[in-house]
């Protein structure tokens, strides 16, 4: 359970509220409301992210204190909806979320590239099953970097240079 504000020093209150991102649920809240964007009842955020209506709302009142997220009173049922800001944070930890993604995608190129490639003559290479690894890799980075930030973008570009290099190592093509 989080600690009451205020009891809070103000500088254990700003941590707080930075390792309040890094955690599962507020994250998971914050790309909801951003992909759905529209005004959304808590029971439905809880329902999707996997916590109890309690949970979710605790969370939710953090974020309204930090101006992520703002309530509309129905009756007696409350809507949610993100903020500017909230649009703007939720948009940061998408970005981050997908690079996260591309170096994962890294990682495998180069586990490929270390178990079937390096040291090996063209002729031990079985260049079908890598082609159909790194075309498998390919096809993820493209689809990650449409209509994406500029970060992701020119990540992705290089990714797939060096994918690029690799197939040309292994058909035996010049590089670049």
């Amino acid at each position: 359970m989080y600690k009451s504000e205020e009891t809070m020093s103000p500088q254990k209150e700003n941590e707080d509220f930075y390792s309040l991102f890094l955690q599962e649920k507020p994250r998971k809240i914050l790309v909801y409301l951003k992909k759905e964007n529209k005004q959304l009842y808590i029971a439905m955020i809880s329902k999707n992210v996997n916590a109890t209506y309690a949970h979710t709302f605790n969370v939710l009142k953090r974020l309204e204190k930090l101006n992520l997220v703002s309530f509309k009173e129905s009756g007696r049922i409350k809507l949610v909806k993100l903020t500017e800001l909230g649009e703007e944070v939720a948009k940061v930890i998408l970005n981050l979320m997908d690079l996260l993604k591309l170096g994962k995608m890294e990682n495998e190129l180069t586990k490929v590239y270390e178990s079937e490639i390096k040291g090996k003559l063209r002729e031990q290479m079985d260049k079908e099953q890598i082609a159909k690894q790194i075309n498998r890799l390919k096809t993820e980075i493209i689809e990650l970097s449409k209509d994406n930030q500029l970060n992701v973008v020119v990540t992705a570009k290089k990714l797939l240079k060096r994918m690029d290099d690799i197939l040309a190592e292994v058909f035996g093509f010049p590089p670049g």
